[in-house]
């Protein structure tokens, strides 16, 4: 079984005996191991795509581990570590990478993005091979022939709006679970493309959502029992508060004396300081300063750990409820404080564990201009810790917050429920921003006229405008074939339906995707074809391969 190219293992990376395999790999044979490796990936994580439930199950490490049924590309793909024999390794490593960046960067269409790698590389190597061009020609002519593309898929994008239609397009993600994708339809059109939406397992069947008002922050609540004013639920609610918005260790309770003095000249009654930490002795002062009544006051903790984020989230809440945070950096006590400085709100609330506020009162343009800011970045990023925490402070700025609670049957049904959740969220962000286009890979279908009017005299740009045209039809033939469907019969009927025709795998038909309201993300599609042609002109690039004798185990993508 070893020997045999594109045989996939589940386990440690493991080095194989240099006997076994040359240690340079060299053309003819270096395309061949690589597409071997290629395909292994990619005819793993084909049957995911389309709207008809299809799962891939994963088997556990250990015979006693319960299998995995999944049906996200990114994670299958990632489940496998290793393509036997070392040089199909290459090609299927390649295309692993280029899954999860779909997922890091997009959130869904790794099957998309997998079926246009897999036909480039195909024709591409086709090329090669009958008609005896180079293969930095063919780059070339990918390189001119991928903007077309993008454009022609850019220019049907149309904005997706109202719940219907986001219900619609959530049925698509949620293999037909009709309650879930009604669930996400209301969720998204309430929440926008920026709200905050939690997704939380739940040990019962179904699905359940909770709408809170305003926002708020996880590990994040009062320092002390003694500032709950609810004894009973352990919670603190403040209405028509002021915040001090800081990031200072209250160790020593003289520096809130300041604070205090002015705060009651100001005629401030109620009054929330964030802090990195208190001293008993600091409680203790505030506590005994409640129990007084001129002013009512209670530290919670300043939401997340680590500096930056600290800066960057107490800026989002002075955006929020206006006035001036002080860094300990940049402050060392309280002597300069004013009333001013204090942000306010309609309501902040506290517990143990949790610490939010509602009707933020900051000025209008600081908040729009802060989440301008922060969706530029987000555009920007390319990280998935980054664009995770950046969305996350998108969602608080948006000022509402959404509870999804998904359960399941089992805890592998609760887990696969809940995954495909916080996908079908992304992908639904996604339409929201940058709009929707015909789906089932018709508009990509679509995209192939602006390939063919593109006239060139150079051989190596007009074959490589062709293989990107054939490609194009990838994912619609990988949709139809999933369906027990002759992909060229039915890329056939949709090219005579004309713009925007495409395959309703569910009902059987060619039908125009619009009207019949099945739709694909514009980003997430452009997106795609992005990563699709950047690896496979990589691979199809690829000339040499050197194995290391011992090569370090690792499973990062």
């Amino acid at each position: 079984m070893a020997d045999l190219p594109g045989v996939p293992r589940i386990g440690r990376k493991r080095a194989l005996p240099a006997a076994r395999q040359p240690a340079v790999v060299s053309q003819p044979r270096t395309h061949s191991v690589i597409k071997a490796g290629v395909d292994a990936i990619v005819n793993a994580v084909r049957p995911t795509l389309g709207p008809l439930p299809r799962m891939v199950v994963v088997e556990g490490l250990r015979s006693t581990d319960t299998p995995e049924f999944l049906d996200d590309a990114a994670t299958i793909a990632r489940r496998i570590i290793e393509i036997e024999p070392r040089g199909a390794d290459v090609g299927a490593m390649l295309v692993r990478q280029a899954l999860w960046r779909m997922q890091r960067e997009a959130g869904d269409g790794g099957a998309t993005m997998a079926m246009l790698f897999q036909s480039l590389l195909h024709e591409g190597l086709r090329v090669l091979a009958h008609q005896g061009i180079n293969a930095a020609l063919l780059r070339n002519g990918l390189a001119r022939a991928l903007p077309l593309a993008l454009e022609a898929v850019r220019a049907q994008a149309r904005p997706l709006e109202g719940r219907e239609a986001l219900t619609h397009m959530a049925m698509g993600m949620c293999q037909g679970d009709s309650g879930l994708a009604s669930l996400l339809g209301e969720v998204l059109d309430i929440a926008g493309a920026d709200g905050l939406i939690v997704v939380e397992g739940w040990n019962r069947l179904g699905q359940e959502r909770e709408y809170i008002e305003g926002t708020y922050w996880k590990l994040s609540g009062w320092y002390s029992r003694l500032f709950a004013t609810e004894a009973a639920s352990k919670r603190t609610v403040f209405e028509d508060a002021a915040l001090l918005i800081t990031d200072f260790d209250l160790q020593d309770p003289l520096i809130l004396v300041p604070v205090l003095e002015r705060c009651i000249a100001a005629g401030v009654k109620k009054l929330v300081i964030t802090a990195t930490g208190i001293s008993d002795a600091a409680i203790g002062l505030l506590a005994n300063n409640n129990k007084a009544g001129t002013i009512q006051t209670m530290v919670v903790r300043t939401p997340n750990t680590a500096e930056l984020d600290r800066v960057d989230v107490l800026g989002d809440i002075a955006a929020m409820l206006g006035g001036q945070p002080y860094f300990n950096a940049a402050y060392a006590n309280f002597i300069s404080f004013s009333a001013a400085d204090l942000g306010q709100a309609r309501r902040i609330w506290a517990t143990e564990s949790l610490f939010g506020f509602y009707g933020g009162k900051g000025e209008p343009r600081a908040l729009r201009q802060r989440v301008a800011q922060v969706r530029g970045a987000l555009k920007q990023a390319s990280d998935a810790q980054l664009r995770s925490k950046l969305q996350t402070r998108l969602g608080h700025l948006s000022g509402g917050t959404v509870i999804l609670h998904i359960g399941g049957i089992h805890d592998v049904e609760r887990q696969a429920r809940k995954t495909m959740t916080e996908r079908a969220i992304a992908g639904l962000r996604n339409a929201l921003t940058g709009g929707v286009v015909a789906g089932g890979g018709a508009a990509l279908l679509s995209a192939q006229a602006a390939l063919a009017e593109q006239q060139t005299c150079k051989p190596g740009e007009a074959l490589a405008f062709q293989v990107l045209a054939r490609a194009l039809e990838a994912p619609m033939r990988a949709i139809a074939h999933n369906a027990g469907r002759t992909p060229d019969v039915v890329i056939e009927h949709a090219r005579a339906a004309g713009p925007g025709a495409g395959f309703d795998a569910r009902n059987g038909r060619i039908v125009n995707m619009r009207e019949a309201r099945i739709f694909d993300s514009a980003d997430t599609l452009c997106r795609a074809l992005e990563i699709a042609v950047s690896g496979a002109v990589m691979a199809l690039t690829t000339d040499v391969i050197v194995h290391h004798r011992n090569p370090l185990e690792s499973i990062d993508p």
